[in-house]
């Protein structure tokens, strides 16, 4: 028990069934946990509310708890091939509001660890940070914009709007980016 001590606490996980008779745990009916201390570490049994817990050997901690409502389903993970050809579509554009998506979309990339920050030239003219794409090697200057209050805001529901999966990158996508036509 005394090497037990210096190891992370873990609480196991509730299962689906009672440990007497298998019978599945339905959403909001009570249960009993017990809590035991084995050779291997603890472990967690769990019995409904007609199968009482074995009295030997005796439990750590027990506690009535229920089974929860499902979570409801996580969105869609954002389509990172498709921000990051948003990204490549802007690479050519001169355009304030293409120059700063940009910009946003390469934070977004970087934080997906898609791309890796190499270097930020803020004293150039224009200041620019530099990126890699580990996958490629290929090497992005992205422009830094100077961006106002209500332009940071813009770009800002621009994006939780792609995250929240409201949208998608490839609506976000201006026609007129230079070098593109409307067919393509």
């Amino acid at each position: 028990m005394g090497d037990r001590v210096t190891r992370d606490w873990n609480m196991p996980r509730a299962t689906a069934a009672c440990a007497a008779c298998g019978r599945p745990f339905e959403v909001g009916r009570p249960f009993v946990a017990c809590l035991y201390e084995t050779e291997s570490g603890y472990e967690r049994q769990d019995y409904c509310s007609e199968c009482p817990p074995p009295s030997d050997p005796p439990p750590l901690g027990q506690w009535r708890t229920q089974r929860p409502e499902p979570a409801a389903r996580r969105r869609p993970a954002l389509d990172r091939e498709a921000v990051r050809v948003l990204f490549e579509r802007l690479e050519d554009s001169d355009r304030p509001e293409h120059v700063q998506f940009r910009f946003l979309l390469a934070l977004l990339l970087w934080r997906m660890r898609v791309l890796k920050l190499e270097r930020a030239a803020d004293d150039a003219t224009p200041p620019f940070w530099e990126f890699r794409e580990p996958a490629t090697e290929r090497t992005s200057r992205v422009r830094r914009p100077d961006l106002a209050d209500d332009e940071l805001e813009r770009l800002s529901s621009q994006l939780e709007a792609l995250l929240s999966g409201k949208t998608v990158a490839a609506d976000l996508a201006v026609p007129d980016v230079p070098g593109e036509s409307a067919n393509d």
